[in-house]
């Protein structure tokens, strides 16, 4: 049940109001910056004090449906691409994919007000884009692609990425640079004389499941 405050339910009780209920758009690039945008007609701060200024930009959503799948919950989110005001955030970073997005909704008449009436969360799980429009597709997070438990420790397999290229991963710490690739088995490891730096937990005893308690 969506729950309002009392400014939200006084306004939607008006016969008629000054102000309007605009759609926030808060994108979280790769390098932790923001894209804020705002379905308005001009730029708004919000919440007001705070120095963050959503720009004015067209764009639509389309109402929320489960994917083709069953899977999950997707919102397509329609954005104007005339200016081609996005296309360098989305050249540089695989269209956004991956990327976190806030989605909230607020009044104009009470932008002092810290929450706002809609708060929704969502990551962007597709783009396209043609000369017009660039369309997001917002997915709420999979729970059954949430892996648990959280970590996992197993007897001979190693949890380190093979370090080849070298510096990909310093926790594998391979660097003589004969072998391109791993099965990530201990016996592999050996082989690569790299076996003190075994990300797996040979001392482990088979068979079973083991569950920690810290």
């Amino acid at each position: 049940m969506l729950s309002l405050s009392g400014a939200a339910i006084a306004e939607k009780n008006k016969l008629s109001s000054s102000g309007v209920w605009l759609i926030l758009l808060d994108i979280t690039l790769a390098d932790d910056n923001h894209v804020l945008l705002v379905r308005n007609n001009e730029d708004i701060e919000w919440p007001t004090g705070s120095g963050d200024t959503y720009q004015k930009f067209p764009f639509d959503l389309d109402d929320m449906k489960e994917d083709k799948a069953g899977e999950h919950i997707v919102l397509n989110v329609r954005v104007s691409n005339v200016t081609r005001s996005l296309m360098p955030y989305l050249e540089a970073d695989k269209g956004l994919v991956g990327r976190s997005v806030r989605l909230c909704v607020v009044h104009s008449d009470h932008l002092d007000l810290e929450s706002p009436e809609i708060d929704e969360y969502f990551k962007i799980t597709r783009t396209t884009v043609d000369v017009m429009t660039v369309t997001f597709e917002f997915s709420a997070e999979n729970l059954f692609n949430i892996q648990f438990p959280t970590d996992r420790f197993l007897k001979n397999w190693c949890r380190f990425r093979f370090n080849y290229p070298l510096g990909t991963d310093v926790r594998c710490g391979y660097s003589e640079g004969v072998y391109l690739e791993c099965n990530k088995t201990l016996a592999a490891c050996r082989q690569r004389n790299n076996s003190s730096r075994f990300g797996g937990f040979p001392g482990i005893p088979g068979g079973g499941v083991y569950t920690s308690n810290a």
